[in-house]
């Protein structure tokens, strides 16, 4: 069970900074530097300034930048708590239109022991340090964890009515997306929401390291004698949407090698796989069409070639990587990275992706382009994971090999902010 509660959010007034699309930003760890400087160039309100400020102490500077618009009015408090409806409207890259939803809420925190909420990725320490410093300095959670619960829990219908019969708290339309926000207060709604989502088992899809950055932050509260339980240091700003939400779209994160390629590759790959030759611009489609496990992709200057494993090898993971729960074992990453990369063709990506030889994109037709045009020696293509895959790996207390799953599109931050203080 989760303990989920509406709360008094922060956020932009738009009539102190005009456009609201000119100061919502990504997720700060998809940014990268040159659209790190569009988005400072955009406005001097950016919430980039707060989760990613470019200034030689970035965490004073954010902080300095968070109180500042807080006494100008620039970011104003709501006066009673709420939860807020976030509804995205947006595009796949072959055109297809998608509509996602979910609640923002404050979600106590809780320990992955406590089996409650899930994680389904690893976590490095770098990162966690980075975040722990932020929150510190602001005592804010400035975007939101990205969390899914289980199928047959429909919990949001009060959400959905509210959003079919008023006009949103927020609109914005930012480069082919749209992000709408209903602001939910009225008591009966709220308490129906908050019961009925109680049960749910929530697996965190994105913002692991900040979910667990969270859980330090808290940790440090209390030891400092901060010990009231329903204090908002306590919980952390989460959205939450339903596995069963028919624009839940996760993508497949595609390799692409620029290093040497063993001359007998074609025999080394036979000896496991069997390798039938298609189009370019065909594989894909066959690949995503491919419904069994097994299934990858091999794109070279030389030809285009769909993988299947031999059904002789279908222990050949379990001898490669027997220390490896099952779960992970059969999944198609697994498959790629454990048996074509490393034990076919010689590939560590442990060791080189740092050094740029091996890089990922989640664009297939980037990842074909970089062979095509850009020089790569291959492109390994994937299927996208499947969210059930997610969930077993979640309830098996296992984390998915890195690079395995891309939630898209991201949700934007710079909505609302929760902050950890009662009294800010």
């Amino acid at each position: 069970m989760i303990d989920l509660r509406p709360f008094r959010a922060l956020h932009y007034d738009p009539a102190a900074v005009g456009s609201l699309a000119e100061v919502i930003a990504p997720p700060y760890d998809v940014i990268d530097d040159a659209q790190l400087d569009r988005l400072y160039a955009r406005s001097p309100y950016n919430v980039v300034r707060l989760i990613l400020n470019r200034a030689p102490d970035r965490y004073a500077a954010a902080a300095a930048d968070l109180a500042d618009w807080r006494r100008r009015g620039v970011l104003v408090r709501d006066r009673e708590p709420g939860l807020y409806y976030y509804v995205q409207d947006f595009a796949l890259a072959d055109g297809r239109r998608r509509q996602r939803s979910g609640l923002l809420a404050a979600v106590r925190l809780e320990p992955f022991s406590a089996g409650n909420i899930l994680p389904h990725e690893r976590t490095f320490p770098s990162a966690k340090a980075d975040r722990l410093k932020l929150m510190t300095a602001c005592r804010a959670n400035l975007s939101a964890i990205f969390g899914v619960y289980p199928h047959g829990l429909d919990a949001l219908a009060p959400a959905r009515d509210c959003a079919a019969t008023e006009p949103a708290w927020i609109d914005i339309a930012d480069g082919g997306e749209r992000h709408r926000v209903w602001r939910l207060t009225d008591p009966t709604a709220v308490a129906r929401m908050v019961e009925g989502l109680r049960p749910a088992t929530v697996f965190i899809a994105d913002g692991h390291h900040r979910y667990e950055t969270a859980l330090t932050y808290r940790a440090q509260r209390t030891a400092a004698g901060d010990r009231d339980p329903d204090a908002p240091h306590n919980f952390l700003l989460m959205y939450l949407c339903s596995m069963d939400d028919p624009g839940l779209v996760i993508l497949p994160t595609h390799r692409v090698w620029r290093g040497p390629f063993p001359s007998d590759w074609r025999e080394r790959t036979a000896e496991h796989f069997e390798l039938e030759a298609v189009a370019p611009r065909e594989v894909v489609a066959r690949l995503t069409h491919a419904t069994a496990p097994g299934w990858l992709a091999l794109h070279r200057s030389d030809g285009t070639y769909l993988l299947h494993l031999r059904a002789r090898d279908l222990g050949a993971l379990d001898r490669l990587l027997p220390s490896v729960h099952p779960v992970i074992r059969q999944l198609d990453v697994s498959l790629l990275d454990g048996l074509l990369l490393g034990a076919v063709l010689g590939i560590d990506g442990a060791q080189v992706g740092p050094d740029g030889a091996l890089t990922y994109t989640h664009d297939d037709r980037q990842a074909l382009d970089a062979v095509d045009r850009g020089g790569a020696t291959a492109a390994f293509l994937l299927r996208s994971p499947r969210m059930a895959e997610v969930e077993a790996a979640c309830l098996a207390g296992q984390t998915m090999p890195q690079k395995s799953t891309y939630f898209f599109p991201k949700l934007q931050t710079g909505l609302v902010f929760h902050l950890l203080d009662a009294d800010a």
